[in-house]
């Protein structure tokens, strides 16, 4: 049986006191005590957790589990600066998302309107095997659909009001597409007719499976740039597709090492070439690489823990 929580309430001083007893340097306690009371200590303990000693899980032995006491070496200021460094970085990836997410809408309108003003409303529209799927006690797309008439519900836009109080008709995709997040996109792309997804996937020169992958995994970002979550070296769960060397050449090398893929640089790449298809005088890649190349230095933590490794600022996808 699992203990209960027992740990108690601590004031901001209490918590300065109780990092340096564990360790972490802090050489300025005013400024310590002023980024816990406004980033807090919960935001800010992914940031410290490199600089957290490992040891055994007594539960799991074969695991190794993070400690309370810090690496030699470990300062507060450091963790404030990784906090800074991917405040940034989150807002750059917002910025390549909104502009990739706006054009996958225009995609999947133009596409599935062409079908019907209504496809996304029905399989028989859609790649049925993937819409039929038996999902969570019901199909794929039933579940889908709850979500996305959700997002209609909720839309608080005057032209969704204005079109309920003059037609009698659900909104159609080219309407309905302005009103989901790019999580509810991506799972239309998926289960979109294949000879949509092929017509999508081709205006990015990418083969279908690799342009739903590569949504998918910028779907999983964006919830972590919209959370305000940590992103530099988080664990991407939906991690993007090795690319055909005749599909994106300049993206085939996420494929050479697995952190490329497993890591947040897998995501910028596949983001970077996505923006040179949607507009080729995009200088987000160069911001990117400006704001990477900038990492704060520090002894504990680094850029290859993102996954951008070697001389990868080389690379004909950064140029």
């Amino acid at each position: 049986m699992l203990p209960p929580y027992t740990k108690p309430h601590l004031s901001f001083t209490d918590q300065v006191d109780l990092l340096i007893s564990r360790g972490l340097e802090v050489t300025n306690r005013a400024k310590a005590i002023h980024h816990l009371q406004r980033i807090g200590y919960g935001r800010l303990a992914p940031y410290w957790a490199p600089f957290q000693q490992r040891c055994t899980d007594p539960s799991h032995p074969s695991r190794t589990i993070l400690a309370d006491q810090f690496r030699s070496g470990a300062e507060f200021r450091h963790a404030v600066e990784l906090y800074l460094f991917d405040k940034q970085l989150r807002l750059l990836f917002l910025d390549a998302i909104e502009r990739i997410e706006v054009a996958l809408r225009v995609d999947l309108a133009h596409a599935l309107g062409k079908r019907d003003p209504w496809a996304h409303l029905t399989p028989n529209f859609l790649d049925a095997g993937r819409a039929n799927a038996a999902f969570q006690g019901s199909t794929r797309h039933q579940n889908w659909l709850d979500k996305a008439n959700q997002s209609i519900r909720r839309s608080k836009e005057d032209w969704v009001r204005q079109f309920f109080a003059t037609y009698n008709s659900p909104l159609p995709i080219w309407m309905a597409v302005e009103t989901w997040d790019f999580g509810t996109l991506s799972w239309l792309l998926e289960m979109a007719h294949l000879q949509d997804r092929f017509d999508i996937a081709s205006r990015y020169g990418l083969l279908p499976d690799t342009l739903v992958s590569w949504i998918r995994c910028l779907a999983f970002v964006r919830n972590i740039c919209a959370h305000h979550s940590r992103l530099w070296n988080t664990p991407i769960i939906n991690q993007p597709n090795v690319p055909q060397p005749q599909e994106a050449a300049t993206v085939v090398h996420i494929g050479a090492d697995v952190v490329r893929r497993t890591r947040v640089y897998g995501a910028a790449a596949v983001a970077s070439y996505l923006l040179k298809e949607i507009s080729a005088g995009t200088s987000w890649g160069h911001r990117l690489k400006v704001h990477w190349i900038n990492f704060p230095p520090m002894p504990l933590a680094n850029a290859k823990q993102g996954g951008f490794l070697g001389q990868w600022g080389d690379l004909d996808i950064w140029q």
